[in-house]
């Protein structure tokens, strides 16, 4: 299991993935090493065979999931920003814009700030595949914050 997660589906390393592609590969994979195929082996083997369904599963709910990818690419190409507690300096309009959304949402216009998060959650996925596609992984950092932001906050509004 030294493989990526790419290398795993046999997929170009890249933020673009064909979901019916990964999801056929899945399948496959899944097939043979599910552990009810080895119901009759030695204990080794259906630890093995666990193992393997386990990370084959994790590898496609990661590839499958446009955030996750997006994490993921980050994690492979610039792992230093990746790690945990690693700061990331959130534009100064960004922030703004969270302060309009509560203020909306004090007044009682939940619709109206649940649509405009929507589309800004639409406009950070396009921003997250021109960062991946730029290897530009400073960039893929700060997208990656507002896009958890977001769909934390969308989350919250539903």
């Amino acid at each position: 299991m030294q493989q990526n997660y790419f290398e795993l589906f046999q997929l170009p390393v890249s933020f673009d993935v064909d979901a019916e592609n990964l999801a056929s590969r899945h399948r496959a994979i899944i097939a043979r090493v599910h552990p009810d195929q080895f119901a009759h082996k030695s204990v080794m083997e259906q630890r093995v065979a666990l193992q393997w369904a386990t990370f084959a599963n994790e590898a496609f709910d990661t590839l499958k999931s446009p955030i996750a990818r997006a994490q993921y690419l980050l994690k492979l190409n610039a792992p230093e920003l990746a790690q945990e507690g690693v700061r990331v300096s959130l534009p100064p309009e960004f922030l703004m814009q969270q302060m309009q959304w509560r203020e909306a949402l004090e007044e009682g216009n939940t619709a109206g700030v649940l649509a405009e998060v929507t589309q800004v959650q639409t406009d950070n996925q396009v921003q997250l595949r021109d960062a991946c596609v730029q290897q530009d992984w400073a960039k893929l950092q700060v997208v990656l914050a507002q896009a958890q932001f977001i769909e934390n906050f969308i989350a919250q509004l539903k």
